[in-house]
């Protein structure tokens, strides 16, 4: 066997094992840890390798051991952050491992004594430094066979760090021979790419300058956005022969797969990995709802997860739950619950829904401070686990195997650490440890004629055209050490070669090269200049290039820039290829659309009408049309009621709750029972204001709360009204047939038998509701107050504003001036009922209008306005386009 070896080759590298022969046995391409399997298993050193958050959860039990025996160098920023510690303390020491320490006693500090300390009396599990001494022992004891020569790309041994030194001294003393392969950087050409090739590897460009002949490109772009669409139109403009085009792509290329699949060309789909897909956030939201206090947003994230483990029937039925009442064990969620369990038991795998149901459903949170028990965390891991195991056969397949072994590489870790209870902070890291930078998407890669590279240490060979997409500053590694000046010093006597960090950045410097020294005809740089609105400063080697070949900012660098924007100017000529440019046509803006047509006799009158029907019917039939006769409803994401809807809900609740305990509230009495249901009410209806950080807003609601109930029931006891009812269930039917129900909030009865209505409001201001009754637009009272009129006692009404204590009513003899707007009721209920017919009538004929906003400023009776600012069908009729 024959294995060829490039530091940086573990992803993939061009060219693979064959290049340009033909199909051969025993050829290997691979990077270091890909010879690291290879040697294991051709000597029996196979067997399961721990994953590296189980490592840190052992070595952080021997951080906290050594912690509560003395006072170690890292006891503060262990207790700080135990988890962060030890993850890089771990580091550290696998570092020092790597270049040769043995675990012995180096003397120089008392951090290194704490290092040593560590090091003997902790149960560390291997890492690669271990792995690679397992080889060493085996080589020297076995040999080995079926290996006859490894062939190292472009680095001699003295440039690998002392890890791999030694493994290839082994690898010879066995016979194994060890040599290395020089890639030609000539384009044989005097063009600038032929300059920077001389000036990287020989450092001598001699007379040459830089001529601006297209070799050596500056693809400039506003945003990634612009230089994926301008690369895809260029790689779509000519066919591309196999294997002349190179892309390198160090960072996510989601847009540059989008720009690809428009031009139909196949997607390069690197970097596709991330730790944000849905199926990873299993664990940080199954975890995420055991913790105290409640929190709704969290647990709505849970249930609309694109991947829930909770079935989606019931999964819906308790959103639409929290999205009315953002509460635990109010009567939204418990009825919610019920039918949940209904439709399980109708299912033949009842025992099974209703278990889950009850397993995400009946959580004990515990707080963030004093952790969640080990145990917890080890049952929900299995669970979610066991879950996704299932889903690989039939849901994003290897993702969800993926996240089958996190979830079990967790509950190890939780386990390893030898804690009791794991604190939330902690719990985060180590969610940040499992999941890392996400899973690969192995089927995201689509075949094309060019290769895609994830590092540009890859490029072991000539290739015509490199393209380095986003060559921008992405956060390279520090290769700074924390190491004192005589603390390297003990290091280095005892035998740690400290110079392997110096190694490594030089190595890392040189794939840059290779990217350069490797493109034959053609380099192009893509630099976006921005990211989400963030400046990006070029990529480090940009630095190397300027220098190099001594570039003018004022004359060389913009003469080889070229603008991805050119092609939205109309300039269809980019890197030597034409570019087709069509012109969009302009489209004209969607206007206004009045008038719409349906079918005669379709549209019919609903059975029972309620106030806030006619309200929309009246304000625009089109709407209404849209809504009560063909369903049509507006989806968007699921969000929990907030603001003034939720106060209003929750104040309304407990006010119903003190009328159906009692009609004869004393004012002081009702605020006492009102404050008790206060804290419990806030549990099931509004558990955000429970969270941390919701303080002053709690206390803002239990004031507003407070002050309203003492005033509304001062208002009651002072006016000699009697309680009927909360929440009453009113319906009459008008002359022609037509039957009308609604709910009032609070039904009352003056001293004579009157019928009162107060509609209870939680809004900012008064003055809205105030102008409903004075231009006798308030059809909600005015529909009730019909409603419950008696032969000879005429109803009254009025809007109860919970937010301001104030009472805006129609003419009542029993209240004071300052609460009373001239209004007639009666008039409003016959304007709206003869409105409603009308309109009615026009429907059913097939004539349906939409009713846009007008801005003639002219006053008009009964004008109710549109609604157009808060309605759903905007976008319909083409108001929303306006």
């Amino acid at each position: 066997m024959k294995i060829h070896v490039g530091y940086h080759f573990d992803g993939g590298s061009f060219p693979d094992e064959l290049g340009t022969d033909v199909a051969a046995e025993g050829v290997i391409t691979t990077g270091p840890l890909g010879l690291i399997s290879i040697l294991e298993t051709r000597l029996g050193l196979v067997g399961p390798k721990p994953g590296q958050p189980i490592r840190i959860a052992r070595y952080l039990a021997a951080m906290e051991t050594r912690c509560k025996m003395g006072d170690p160098f890292y006891k503060k920023s262990f207790e700080a952050d135990g988890w962060s510690s030890a993850r890089s303390l771990l580091a550290l020491r696998d570092q020092l491992r790597l270049s040769g320490w043995d675990g012995s006693d180096m003397g120089g500090s008392a951090r290194l004594a704490d290092m040593v300390a560590l090091e003997k009396e902790s149960d560390i599990l291997p890492g690669l430094a271990e792995r690679i001494e397992e080889i060493l022992g085996a080589l020297a004891t076995y040999g080995i066979s079926g290996i006859s020569e490894i062939a190292l790309n472009g680095h001699e041994q003295v440039e690998w760090p002392s890890c791999w030194r030694r493994l290839f001294a082994a690898l010879e003393a066995a016979d194994v021979s060890i040599d290395v392969v020089q890639p030609e950087y000539s384009s044989g050409t005097s063009s600038d790419l032929e300059l920077l090739h001389r000036a990287l590897c020989a450092q001598d460009i001699g007379d040459a300058a830089f001529q601006a002949d297209g070799s050596l490109i500056c693809l400039s772009a506003s945003t990634a956005l612009e230089a994926a669409d301008a690369l895809g139109a260029w790689l779509s403009a000519e066919e591309t022969t196999e294997g002349t085009v190179a892309i390198v792509a160090e960072s996510v290329t989601e847009v540059l797969d989008a720009a690809m699949r428009r031009y139909g060309l196949p997607r390069p789909g690197g970097g596709g990995r991330s730790q944000w897909r849905a199926a990873l956030q299993l664990l940080p939201l199954g975890l995420g709802i055991h913790w105290a206090p409640f929190d709704p947003q969290r647990y709505l994230e849970f249930l609309t997860a694109p991947i829930c483990p909770l079935h989606p029937a019931m999964a819906g039925r308790l959103v639409r739950a929290l999205e009315k009442s953002p509460g635990l064990g109010g009567k939204q969620w418990l009825g919610a619950l019920a039918k949940c369990e209904e439709w399980a038991k109708k299912r033949e795998n009842a025992d099974e829904l209703l278990e889950a149901l009850r397993f995400w459903t009946e959580v004990k949170r515990v707080s963030p401070h004093a952790g969640l028990d080990v145990e917890t965390i080890r049952t929900v891991c299995q669970r979610l686990s066991d879950w996704s195991a299932k889903g690989a056969r039939s849901r994003e397949g290897g993702l969800m195997g993926a996240v089958s072994g996190m979830a079990l590489e967790l509950a190890e870790a939780a386990r390893a650490t030898g804690r009791q209870a794991i604190p939330k902070s902690q719990l985060d890291r180590m969610l940040d440890s499992v999941i890392g930078g996400g899973a690969a998407v192995a089927d995201r890669a689509e075949a094309s004629p060019w290769v895609v590279l994830s590092h540009p240490g890859q490029i072991g060979g000539n290739i015509d055209t490199v393209i380095w997409w986003n060559f921008s500053m992405t956060g390279l590694p520090s290769g700074r050490l924390p190491w004192t000046n005589g603390e390297v010093e003990a290091l280095s006597k005892a035998g740690v070669h400290m110079d392997d960090v110096d190694l490594q950045r030089n190595l890392e410097l040189s794939s840059w090269q290779q990217v350069a020294c490797n493109a034959g005809k053609r380099l192009v740089l893509v630099m976006p200049e921005q990211d989400g609105g963030e400046p990006l400063a070029p990529h480090p080697f940009w630095e190397n290039i300027v220098a190099a070949m001594n570039l003018s900012e004022e004359t060389d660098i913009p003469a080889m820039t070229i603008s991805a924007s050119q092609l939205r100017r109309g300039n269809g000529a980019l890197l030597e290829r034409s570019i087709s440019l069509d012109p969009l046509p302009e489209n004209a803006a969607l206007e206004f659309q009045e008038a719409w047509q349906a079918p005669k006799d379709v549209i019919e009158r609903r059975k029972k009408e309620s106030p806030s029907g006619m309200s929309q019917l009246i304000k625009c039939p089109l709407a209404w049309v849209l809504n009560h006769v063909l369903k049509i409803s507006a989806t968007g994401s699921p969000t929990l009621a907030e603001g003034n809807q939720l106060i209003g809900s929750f104040c309304h609740s407990i006010v119903e709750d003190l009328i159906n305990e009692s009609r004869c509230w004393k004012p002081e009495d009702a605020v006492a029972r009102a404050m008790t249901l206060f804290e419990s009410r806030l549990k099931e209806m509004a558990a955000s204001y429970l969270l941390p950080g919701m303080e002053t807003k709690r206390e803002q609601l239990r004031y507003g709360l407070r002050r309203a109930v003492f005033d509304l029931f001062n208002r009651i006891e002072g006016a000699k009204l009697s309680i009927v009812e909360s929440e009453r269930e009113v319906e009459r039917i008008d002359a022609g047939g037509q039957t009308y129900r609604g709910y009032v909030d609070i039904s009352l009865e003056d001293t004579k038998g009157n019928p009162v209505v107060w509609d209870m409001k939680w809004t900012n201001k008064s003055k809205y509701r105030r102008e409903e009754l004075e231009k006798g637009i308030a059809l909600q009272l005015a529909a009730y107050c019909w409603m419950l009129d008696k032969d000879d006692l005429p109803a009254f009404g009025a809007y109860y504003m919970l937010a301001q204590a104030q009472l805006i009513s129609s003419s009542a003899p029993w209240l004071p001036p300052e609460d009373v707007v001239d209004s007639d009721l009666k008039a409003t209920w016959e304007m709206v009922r003869e409105r409603y017919d009308a309109i009615i009538d026009r429907l059913m004929t097939g004539d349906v209008e939409a009713v846009a906003p007008s801005d003639d400023g002219e006053e008009k009776e009964f004008d109710f306005g549109t609604g157009c600012f808060f309605c759903d069908y905007a976008m319909v009729c083409g108001v929303g386009y306006e």
